[in-house]
C-alpha cells in the first residue's frame, strides 16, 4: 500500500494540541494504538514509505506507543499487525482518507502556531459553507500567465510569510516580499484548484486577508481566506471560488447499438476500414471518434476538418481521460478546466506545439486536486492524417471482465471539446474463461527448495510460510488464449506492488516444438531443463521491468501475455495470447516459484547459508554455487521435488528440472 496522492482536503491553519491517539510531546508526535491481542506493531505512513518494519511500537499494558519527529507536512498512517498480516486504520485519527484497497488511513497536518508544533486536522468539505467577500478592494493578480500574486498590507509588520493549504500551512516556507509603502506580497505558482491561506505576520501572528475573495470558517472561531484558480481561454484566472452542489452521477450504461467491438488496429495514424468498423461518435472540432478494444488495450482514433498532421506546431492537445475501478485518486476536470461528468483517474495527451521533436504520448496520474501527476508510462500513439492512441488496461489497474469510462478530448487554444459529454463505457473481454486442459496439485508446506530453505527474518516475510508455496495450478484454454492459474499458500503484500503481491516471483518455461534451450533464459535460478524449451514467461508484482515473454532466441514480446491477481484467493492468473505460440508437439511447462527481489539477478533473491534480514537461508556451501534458487516447483507425478532440485553436481552442472505434460 503506497500513500494517495493529492485527495482534496482542505486543511484548517489552527488546531487543538492533541486528537485521541495523536497528541504533541515537545518536537515529537506520539501514536497510541489499542490492539492489545497482538504481538508486535509497527507504524507505517508516507513519513516512512509504508515501511512495515521501520518504526516498531511498544507495548505498555494494552497500548501499543512510539513517537517520531516529523517536519510540518501533511502524512497518512497506518497500524501494521503482526508483521503484516493485519492493517489496521486508527479509529481516533484526526481524519480519513480512501486507502485504495476499500480501506482508510488516518491523515493529519502537522502545522507551526507560535513556535509549536500543533495537529491540524481535515476540515469539512467546501460547498455553501464559502461567504463571499463583497467589501474587498482587489489584490489578487496574475504575472506571466503562471504565478499568483497576492498583496497583504501590514506597514507596522518586520516581516510577512503565507501559509495555506498549498504548502501544509507552514509558516516558514513562503516568504512574503515587501513592496513598498506598508505593503507586502507573495507570489505563489498554483495548478488549478481551491487553496485556503492566512498571514503570518513576524512568526507569531495568524492574520486573515482583509481583501481575500472569499472566506471559510476556520473550525475555531475565525477565518480563513479562500480563492479559486483555473484557466479559462488558455489564461491562468484567480478569483473566490466556484461554489455548486455536485450533481448526482449519471451512470454511464455500455452502448446497444453503436457497439465497441474488437477490431485488429495498427497505431499508425491511418485509418483503415477494418479500424472504422466499430462505434463511433460525432463532434464539431472532432469530426468522428472511433473507439474499440482487445483483450490488451482500448483503441481511439481520432478524425479532423483536415489531416491531423497539419495541426502539428499549434496549440491543440488530444487528450483521453479514463477512470478505473480502484484508481486511488480522482479528478473532475480536464487540464483545460472542463468539469467532466463522472471523475477520472487517468489522462492520455499528444500536445501537437511539441509533438514535431517529441513524437510521443504523455501519461498522468489524477492528484484528486484536479492537477495531474506525471508518470514515466508509456503507451502507443501516432499523429498523421487522423491520431490514434492505445490504452493498455495494466497500466489503468483494469483487469479483465471489469468496465471503465473514457472521455475524448480535443483542446484548441485553451478551449476544450469533450466527445460524448457523458463519457464511453467499456467493458474489458473476460478472459479467465475456458475449458480445463491441465490441473496440478502440489503439496503444501515444501516451499523450501530441496527441503533445507528457510525465510528471511524481516517481518515483512510474515507469516513466514505460505507465500512461495504453489498448492495447485490450473489451466484454461479459450479461443484466443491460454490461462495459467497459480494458487499460493500465502499472498500478501507489504511493499505495496500495483499487482496486488509483492514476493512471488514464477517463472514459466513452455516447450511446445522442436529445439530449442536447455539452460535458463537469464542466469539467476540456478536450474536447467532436461527438454529444452521454446518460450519463457516471467510475472512479478512490478510490472515495470519484471513482465517478460521471450522466445528461446531472445525475442521479447511483452503484450504476447497479461496477468492479474486475486489476492483474495491466492491466484496469480497468468494469460499468454495463443497468436505468440507456434504449438507443434503439444505442451509441456516447467512452472518454478521463486521470490522477488527487487535488486537480485533477474529479480531473484538469493539464499545464503544462514538467513539474514532479507535472504533466505539454508544454501548449502559444499554445492559451489551449484544449488538451486527455487523455492517451489510442480513436477511429474512420481516425482519428488526434493529429488529433482538436489540433483544438481557440486561445482559442475545445475539441477536439472523435469517438465509436467500440459495438453
Amino acid at each position: 500500500m503506497k500513500a494517495l496522492r493529492g485527495i482534496l482536503i482542505i486543511f484548517l491553519v489552527l488546531s487543538i494540541f492533541s486528537f485521541a491517539a495523536l497528541k504533541i510531546d515537545g518536537n515529537k508526535v506520539v501514536f497510541t494504538f489499542s490492539y492489545p491481542q497482538a504481538s508486535t506493531v509497527h507504524l507505517a505512513g508516507t513519513f516512512n514509505n509504508w515501511s512495515t518494519n521501520a518504526n516498531p511500537m511498544r507495548r505498555e499494558g494494552d497500548l501499543w506507543i512510539t513517537e517520531l519527529e516529523l517536519k510540518p507536512g501533511t502524512y497518512q498512517y497506518k497500524f501494521v499487525i503482526d508483521g503484516g498480516k493485519v492493517w489496521k486504520e486508527d479509529p481516533d485519527a484526526p481524519g480519513y482518507t480512501d486507502d485504495g484497497f476499500g480501506g482508510k488511513n488516518g491523515v493529519f497536518t502537522l502545522a507551526q502556531k507560535d513556535g509549536k508544533l500543533v495537529i491540524v486536522a481535515p476540515a469539512a468539505e467546501i460547498k455553501e459553507k464559502v461567504e463571499i467577500n463583497t467589501e474587498r478592494k482587489e489584490n489578487f493578480s496574475i504575472e506571466d500567465n503562471a504565478y499568483v500574486v497576492i498583496k497583504f498590507y501590514k506597514p507596522e509588520a518586520k516581516y510577512v510569510f503565507i501559509a495555506g493549504s498549498f504548502n501544509n500551512w507552514s509558516m516558514s516556507d513562503t516568504e512574503c516580499y515587501s513592496s513598498g509603502d506598508g505593503w507586502w506580497e507573495a507570489v505563489l505558482e498554483l495548478s488549478a484548484g481551491v487553496y485556503q491561506y492566512k498571514f503570518v505576520v513576524d512568526g507569531k501572528d495568524w492574520v486573515a486577508d482583509p481583501n481575500a475573495p472569499a472566506y471559510v470558517d476556520d473550525g475555531f472561531g475565525g477565518k480563513n481566506g479562500i480563492f479559486e484558480v483555473w484557466k479559462e481561454d488558455g489564461k491562468l484566472r484567480v478569483g473566490a471560488p466556484k461554489v455548486q452542489k455536485e450533481e448526482e452521477q449519471t451512470k454511464v450504461e455500455l452502448p446497444k447499438e453503436n457497439i465497441i467491438k474488437s477490431v485488429q488496429y495498427e497505431i499508425d495514424g491511418k485509418l483503415s476500414d477494418v479500424e472504422k468498423s466499430t462505434a463511433m461518435y460525432s463532434g464539431t472540432v472532432i469530426k468522428q471518434a472511433y473507439v474499440a478494444r482487445t483483450s490488451t488495450a482500448a483503441y481511439v482514433s481520432i478524425v479532423l476538418d483536415k489531416p491531423a498532421r497539419d495541426y502539428v506546431g499549434q496549440n491543440v492537445l488530444f487528450e483521453v481521460y479514463t477512470d478505473a475501478p480502484k484508481m486511488t485518486a480522482s479528478n473532475r476536470k480536464t487540464s483545460g478546466g472542463t468539469i467532466l461528468s463522472k471523475p477520472v483517474g487517468f489522462r492520455f495527451s499528444l500536445n501537437m506545439r511539441t509533438w514535431q521533436t517529441r513524437k510521443r504520448g504523455t501519461f498522468f496520474a489524477a492528484a484528486g486536486d484536479d492537477s495531474w501527476i506525471l508518470q514515466a508510462n508509456v503507451f502507443k500513439s501516432a499523429v498523421d492524417d487522423v491520431v490514434e492512441i492505445e490504452i493498455p488496461y495494466d497500466i489503468l489497474g483494469i483487469k479483465s471482465g471489469e468496465n471503465f469510462n473514457i472521455y475524448i478530448v480535443c483542446s484548441v487554444d485553451g478551449k476544450d471539446e469533450v466527445l460524448p459529454q457523458e463519457g464511453i463505457a467499456i467493458k474489458t473481454p473476460t478472459m479467465l474463461s475456458g475449458n480445463v486442459i491441465a490441473k496440478f496439485a502440489d503439496k503444501i508446506g515444501d516451499d523450501y527448495g530441496f527441503g533445507t530453505y528457510v525465510y528471511p527474518k524481516d517481518p515483512a516475510f510474515a507469516p513466514y510460510k505460505g507465500l512461495w508455496d504453489i498448492t495447485e495450478v490450473t489451466v484454461l484454454e479459450n479461443d484466443e488464449a491460454y490461462v495459467f492459474s497459480i494458487k499460493f499458500a500465502e499472498m500478501t503484500n507489504p511493499w505495496a506492488s500495483p499487482k496486488g503481491f509483492s514476493h512471488q516471483l514464477v517463472n514459466i518455461y513452455l516447450d511446445t516444438k522442436a529445439g530449442g534451450k536447455t539452460s535458463t533464459y537469464k542466469e539467476g535460478a540456478r536450474v536447467q531443463f532436461k527438454e529444452p524449451w521454446d518460450y519463457f514467461i516471467k510475472v512479478a508484482g512490478w510490472p515495470d521491468d519484471r513482465i517478460v515473454f521471450a522466445t528461446a532466441d531472445g525475442k521479447e514480446i511483452p503484450e504476447a501475455i497479461i496477468y492479474e491477481a486475486d489476492p483474495a484467493d491466492k491466484v496469480i492468473h497468468i494469460i499468454v495470447f495463443k497468436k505468440y505460440l507456434e504449438v507443434k508437439t503439444g505442451i509441456k511447462a516447467y512452472i518454478l516459484s521463486l521470490s522477488q527481489d527487487g535488486y537480485g539477478t533477474d529479480h531473484i533473491r538469493p539464499v545464503s547459508k544462514d538467513p539474514t534480514q532479507w535472504t533466505l537461508g539454508g544454501y548449502p556451501v559444499d554445492s559451489k554455487d551449484f544449488a538451486p534458487y527455487v523455492l517451489d516447483t510442480i513436477v511429474p507425478e512420481g516425482q519428488k521435488q526434493e529429488d529433482i532440485l538436489k540433483s544438481y553436481v557440486p561445482g559442475q552442472s545445475y539441477a536439472t528440472l523435469i517438465p509436467i505434460v500440459v495438453k
